[in-house]
């Protein structure tokens, strides 16, 4: 199946979008970062996306008074931009947009009663556009890292010793990670490697420290200064690496910094103390102070093994047997669905509406998992709530084969 028939299969049937489905199809373009020429929704004149967005913002609210709300999450802006370029040829903007009146001309002179148009997610049909670009976007960075999970023709020499490195791509990074202390993330997590290495690789080339990228004399100073402030990771606070993590992508608008908001740098630097410390230490700006909820009740603790030992106990609900077949982003389906089902109060079994749902669960022995078709759904990627500490943990207890696959794969 083509990555195109995939987005295909996403759209729900009652979307509002499908009321044209044929035209609709058409409308996802360039959900990758690379360059292309876009129209602007209104006119002829061209913006080269992403890198020129400001520009075209700008031109839409001095040249069309158009203002296109929470751009920040919009997961493609140019596949975005395309769709309503195809509904305005056909319809006025106040069928869509929101008119507003101001004082004041584009150019910020004063007048009075000037209007100008909103176009935000609060109408459903902007609302459910921006809901399925974002799946879409999902989808093909998973099937992205998927295919980087298993191709074997990556060829690559390290960036710090000689050695020369073919196969899979986390033997490189773990080589990073165990040789020269370079920790880049979990494996689950990271996405598009090669580009990812590529910026590395080139920053410490020209002599700039991946972390606090301030430039040195020569590679010698460099790596001294690297090694002495225990700066071999990438600046958290640079969003130019934002898109090699998968996390970044699984809430619109949402990166870590969101979902981590109480992260202190003292933290990492307190983890990092030990150049030798084990792998495992090492987390994507992972917060161990946020507290971890049990799926089923209000129980919660700051270790994860913690409430992986009471949802044992107390629901008769073993997590890692439960899911212990399952790849990285199926247990993250799982969880997504038991938490909705919870909080509906729906049975997670059965899927029987319940005052009482735990009580209901208990009595039919319903804690347990129901067959793959009812939870593995492309919905279930987005999680119920922003901090979703649960998630951030479940790899360390990954033990699918998928993983293990690579967990073993053989170091050079």
């Amino acid at each position: 199946m083509s990555s195109k028939e995939k987005y295909d299969d996403l759209l729900p049937t009652n979307s509002v979008l499908s009321e044209d489905s044929a035209t609709y199809k058409t409308q996802f373009v360039g959900l990758d970062d690379k360059s292309y020429d876009t129209k602007c929704l209104l006119c002829d004149m061209k913006f080269i996306l992403p890198e020129n967005e400001k520009d075209l913002l700008t031109h839409l609210f001095k040249e069309h008074r158009l203002v296109i709300g929470d751009v920040w999450n919009i997961a493609s802006l140019k596949s975005y931009v395309h769709y309503w370029s195809v509904k305005f040829k056909e319809e006025p903007l106040n069928k869509y947009c929101t008119t507003m009146l101001m004082d004041c001309t584009p150019d910020g002179k004063p007048s009075k009663n000037e209007r100008y148009f909103l176009l935000s997610d609060c109408i459903s049909e902007d609302k459910t556009l921006r809901d399925e670009i974002h799946r879409a976007k999902l989808e093909w960075v998973l099937s992205e890292q998927a295919r980087e999970r298993t191709d074997t023709s990556f060829k690559r020499g390290c960036i710090f010793c000689r050695l020369e490195f073919s196969g899979l791509r986390i033997t490189y990074v773990k080589h990073l990670a165990q040789k020269h202390n370079l920790y880049l993330g979990k494996p689950d997590n990271l996405v598009f490697i090669d580009e990812f290495l590529d910026k590395i690789q080139t920053t410490i080339e020209n002599l700039i420290c991946i972390y606090c990228e301030k430039l040195f004399k020569d590679r010698t100073a460099l790596k001294e200064h690297m090694r002495k402030k225990l700066h071999k990771r990438i600046n958290p606070n640079n969003k130019e690496y934002d898109k090699f993590y998968i996390n970044n992508y699984l809430e619109p608008g949402k990166s870590w910094r969101h979902k981590q908001s109480n992260y202190k740098e003292s933290d990492v630097v307190e983890e990092q103390s030990s150049e030798n410390e084990d792998e495992d230490t090492w987390s994507d700006w992972n917060d161990e102070g946020i507290g971890i909820s049990c799926l089923f009740c209000t129980y919660s603790d700051k270790h994860f093994h913690l409430i992986l030992t009471h949802m044992k106990a107390e629901h008769d609900f073993d997590f890692k047997i439960a899911s212990k077949d399952l790849t990285f982003y199926q247990k993250v389906k799982v969880v997504n669905y038991v938490r909705r089902q919870i909080y509906l109060k729906r049975c997670v079994y059965c899927q029987a509406e319940v005052d009482n749902v735990l009580e209901h669960m208990k009595e039919e022995n319903h804690f347990k998992i129901p067959t793959q078709k009812v939870w593995d759904q492309p919905e279930f990627y987005f999680p119920m709530c922003e901090n979703e500490s649960f998630l951030y943990n479940l790899d360390t207890s990954s033990t699918s084969d998928e993983e293990s696959d690579i967990e073993n794969a053989t170091e050079l």
